[in-house]
């Protein structure tokens, strides 16, 4: 869900096997036409143009969204539907970006808000350049809590890691 250019669809593939199918799913067109040409080579590998808070989908045995539940007005509710989309024993798996904790990466936390602004609709250049000086991502960082949140009720054999100096955060597990 979110695969935006597809990045992560040749790993994924790698992952699934011959025997295996991935099926990349974002909802926008110019990010799909680069995912689709990415992975053209591929028998088992497809990107289709779709809403990930109503996936056009029926099963799975996993999902993993990347960078996408940050988007969400409730993630927590949507993160539930993936779960219920894989079943017990499927996998579930995200990917997202928050402010850091991590020490090193404090001194960036006001880049990252800034980021945040920037990408914002409904932000203008005035946004931008306060966001450094407040908590213009905490919207951001909620959504990314609930969604995680989500996952650690109902997942089990979770594991958490963290890149990019604390800024993206992997959280994975088995739906129970």
């Amino acid at each position: 869900m979110g695969c935006g250019t597809g990045a992560n669809l040749p790993h994924l593939r790698e992952r699934v096997e011959p025997d295996g199918r991935v099926i990349g799913v974002d909802i926008t067109r110019p990010l799909l036409d680069r995912a689709a040409e990415r992975v053209r080579e591929y028998d088992n590998v497809a990107v289709v143009q779709g809403d990930a808070a109503r996936p056009p989908i029926e099963d799975a045995d996993a999902v993993l969204g990347t960078f996408v539940c940050g988007l969400f007005g409730d993630p927590a509710t949507i993160v539930e539907d993936w779960c219920d989309l894989v079943g017990d024993g499927g996998r579930i798996a995200l990917m997202d970006a928050a402010a850091t904790d991590d020490p090193l990466g404090w001194p960036l936390n006001p880049l990252f808000r800034a980021f945040v602004a920037a990408g914002a609709p409904s932000s203008g250049v005035a946004d931008v350049l306060r966001a450094p000086f407040g908590r213009f991502d905490a919207p951001l960082s909620r959504r990314v809590a609930d969604a995680r949140a989500a996952v650690a009720d109902r997942a089990v054999d979770r594991r958490y890691e963290t890149f990019g100096l604390g800024f993206v955060g992997l959280l994975s597990g088995r739906v129970r």
